[in-house]
């Protein structure tokens, strides 16, 4: 692991960072109208560890070599996401179904907004999440209030 690094992007939309549970424990019920785009959050040499405003981290476990996923589009991906004491709490690959999001509709927690625009299909990236970029204070079920979510997101594809 290298240095960490932080880049600054737009919070505009940080109030909205909290929403309702739906399915999956990433997305929230509906998409908020108007919502900004997410910047990119630059590649990282494998291993490497980078910090975005929110104090989001990522690193990038496997290097993709497809098309760059950026807001606006739909991500096709797998993920296993996982509490600071390593119990699973949602995981697509056990669900054996991709995930399919669009960017930037506001249908996701902040932490995934900002963490994975800017990957590129085959790439693997570790996300780690601060309540205030997941789901802050409220209460999830498999998710208690204040957790910090660790996401290993697979970008398979992009529509």
């Amino acid at each position: 692991p290298g240095a960490t690094k932080v880049y600054k992007v737009d919070e505009k939309n940080a109030s909205e960072a909290l929403g309702e549970q739906g399915s999956r424990g990433i997305t929230t019920a509906t998409a908020v109208k108007g919502a900004e785009p997410f910047p990119p959050a630059p590649s990282t040499p494998v291993g490497e560890t980078k910090t975005l405003t929110g104090d989001i981290k990522y690193t990038t476990l496997k290097e993709g070599t497809g098309e760059e996923l950026k807001s606006g589009r739909v991500a096709v991906l797998h993920y296993v996401g996982t509490l600071d004491d390593g119990t699973d709490f949602d995981s697509s690959r056990k669900n054996g179904t991709p995930a399919q999001f669009t960017l930037g509709t506001g249908q996701l927690i902040k932490g995934w907004e900002y963490g994975i625009p800017g990957m590129k299909v085959g790439e693997v990236r570790k996300l780690a999440i601060p309540p205030a970029m997941g789901y802050g204070s409220d209460d999830k079920g498999t998710i208690p209030p204040n957790s910090t979510l660790t996401f290993e997101v697979e970008l398979l594809g992009i529509k």
